[in-house]
């Protein structure tokens, strides 16, 4: 990855993380970024992954400032549903990576 395409990157993944602090479609706009910048499919999945991942550690985060982590971690479902929700949607967006132009037109 050159170096623009990693600062568009880092600068798309900081704006989506502010997003999705205050909705969750922040969650799908960061796999979308990462996916539409991937350079292939396997790394477009991936960066989806990842940025779920990491939208989930920075939750963590913010629970753990709140000192709310503790109680988190009993939640059962919900413990669930929110590691599985950044994680899903961030693979999901990454599916735009198939609407990326490839410079060929038929």
């Amino acid at each position: 990855m050159d170096r623009e395409r990693t600062l568009v990157a880092v600068v798309a993944v900081a704006a989506s993380l502010a997003l999705a602090s205050v909705h969750w479609l922040g969650l799908l706009v960061g796999g979308i970024a990462v996916g539409v910048l991937a350079s292939t499919w396997p790394r477009a999945l991936a960066a989806g992954l990842g940025f779920g991942a990491l939208a989930w550690v920075v939750f963590l985060g913010t629970l753990w400032r709140a000192d709310r982590l503790a109680a988190y971690w009993d939640a059962g479902l919900l413990l669930y549903a929110s590691v599985g929700i950044p994680l899903a949607l961030g693979v999901v967006g990454a599916l735009a990576h198939g609407l990326r132009s490839h410079g060929s037109t038929a």
